[in-house]
């Protein structure tokens, strides 16, 4: 289930910070950690703190400024963000950060420059004598100095985007904190993204999209695992045991590892997927993904494109016919919540409708159609009422009638050739259109009539030319060119079609057949 699992970010070629002099686990006040030259370091090596920036040079676009304190596996040389404080409030300037202890006994950020708070914990500290500590299971806690009992704060109660094992996803239905997973915004900034995971206060988890679609439910918890997901007993269950809550506090879900060595990341991706990886000879290995492929990630190319995990090595993801890119810099980034935007206007409630469609096909069709059977009886009649509604953008027709799409297209994914796709009809300008008039308009009639004027003319001209060339050398206006003969109202090609054949022949002579 995707609640549960997460994205490897083997994308980003990157190296964790540099290890400095021997590091501490805790900040205490008065001894903070100021750069990204120094760093927290859990007390069993597995898990790092710091400040961090996800520079990338093979982006073609500017590297992110932005710098982020968080927690990174410590012994994993790729950079693997696991946690970021400050996604919403990154730093510009990677020499100015500081993590602190303030007056108040709150961890804070501190723009070194002007002292100014850039993040904070923002608890409801009783005392001023706090510490925060970065504990053997990854979770940043800040607690009282003489009581090690007493937290004030957690960074398991704000998660990112990866589930640590240990952490709990779900309700405190006494202090109303509802902890859950966001995706990153992209590849490079921490911010939240678009896909949610959470536990619902009713006990099934979920999926959701832009807050308002959601796409998976986990279903109910049948003691060992969600009824929607049984593959959670399968590649992981030799490393992992879970644990599931659901009472009159609290309602959570939680994992654990059984061998507390293993390196094992369980992280939502920028994608739309999941992934659950295990770091094995220098390198993450998947353990498992869902979806299996990314095209069945909901809106994973964002609106007016079409997603195909076909035998190309290209990308995946492609705007359809007349669209470009939105945002080139975030679609490079892996962030395609934008999409494709139509590169000319709709001709839709002027005095003259011009527009038309454009066929993608063996495509599955997007999502949430308008049935209009009612009012079609046929094609031509589907294709009629979405031009009749400047809001329509596409429409299909099959065995299940007429179906019309309104607004953003999404969820478009290309089938493959044995595969059951259909045709989507996209709404386009005209000018984005190739092809000729339809033949019962007056400008297809009167093309036709040039054309046809034009073709009799050159054809006329031809023959008495060709006349003409052979009276003067005393010649029958026959000719046998290899074993092809020509002549006036006879083709003839017994082994092949000669070139003084085809451009004789099929020009002049054959001209009637053709027009």
């Amino acid at each position: 289930m995707l609640l549960l699992q997460v994205i490897l970010l083997g994308l980003l070629s990157l190296h964790a910070p540099s290890n400095s002099a021997t590091a501490t686990d805790t900040v205490s006040p008065g001894n903070g950690l100021a750069g990204s030259s120094s760093r927290l370091v859990s007390n069993n090596s597995k898990f790092a703190l710091g400040f961090f920036r996800m520079d990338n040079k093979s982006f073609n676009y500017a590297t992110n400024p932005y710098t982020y304190l968080g927690i990174w596996f410590n012994k994993v040389p790729k950079l693997t963000p696991l946690w970021s404080a400050n996604g919403e409030s990154p730093v510009m300037d990677p020499a100015s950060p500081e993590l602190a202890i303030a007056g108040d006994g709150n961890l804070v950020i501190l723009d070194q420059a002007t002292r100014s708070v850039i993040w904070s914990t923002h608890a409801k500290t009783t005392t001023n004598d706090t510490v925060a500590v970065l504990q053997n299971n990854g979770n940043l806690v800040l607690r009282s100095s003489s009581n090690s009992s007493t937290v004030f704060w957690q960074s398991f109660d704000y998660p990112t985007d990866t589930f640590f094992a240990g952490a709990k996803i779900g309700w405190d239905k006494v202090t109303g904190l509802n902890r859950r997973l966001f995706f990153r915004k992209n590849l490079i900034d921490q911010a939240p993204g678009l896909y949610t995971g959470e536990i619902q206060k009713n006990g099934v988890g979920r999926l959701v999209w832009n807050s308002t679609v959601e796409i998976e439910s986990t279903g109910l918890w049948n003691g060992q695992y969600f009824s929607s997901a049984p593959e959670m007993i399968g590649n992981t269950v030799s490393i992992t045991t879970f644990e599931y809550v659901n009472n009159d506090k609290e309602v959570y879900f939680t994992w654990n590892l059984q061998d507390e060595t293993a390196i094992v990341l369980s992280q939502l991706g920028v994608d739309g997927q999941g992934m659950v990886s295990l770091w094995i000879d220098k390198d993450w290995v998947v353990m498992y993904k869902q979806p299996v492929l990314q095209c069945d990630a909901y809106a994973t190319c964002g609106p007016f494109t079409v997603c195909d995990e076909g035998e190309n090595e290209g990308p995946i993801c492609s705007c359809m016919k007349g669209f470009s890119v939105s945002s080139p810099r975030d679609w490079e980034l892996g962030d395609r919540r934008d999409g494709c935007t139509r590169n000319t206007p709709l001709h839709c409630g002027r005095s003259r409708n011009t527009d038309k469609f454009y066929a993608v096909q063996n495509v599955m069709l997007p999502q949430d159609a308008m049935k209009m059977q009612a009012a079609t009886s046929d094609e031509d009649d589907c294709s009629r009422v979405c031009l009749g509604n400047c809001s329509c953008t596409g429409y299909s027709y099959g065995e299940g009638g007429c179906s019309v799409w309104h607004g953003r297209l999404t969820n478009v994914k290309k089938q493959q050739p044995d595969g059951n796709g259909e045709t989507l009809y996209l709404r386009l300008a005209a000018k984005e259109v190739p092809g000729v008039p339809r033949k019962n308009s007056r400008i297809f009639r009167f093309g036709a009539a040039i054309i046809g004027a034009s073709a009799a003319a050159v054809a006329a001209l031809m023959i008495l030319g060709l006349m003409m060339i052979w009276r003067r050398k005393g010649k029958l206006f026959t000719r046998t060119v290899g074993d092809a003969q020509v002549g006036i109202g006879r083709c003839s090609t017994q082994k092949r079609e000669a070139v003084y054949h085809v451009q004789i022949c099929r020009f002049a002579a054959c001209n009637q057949e053709l027009l």
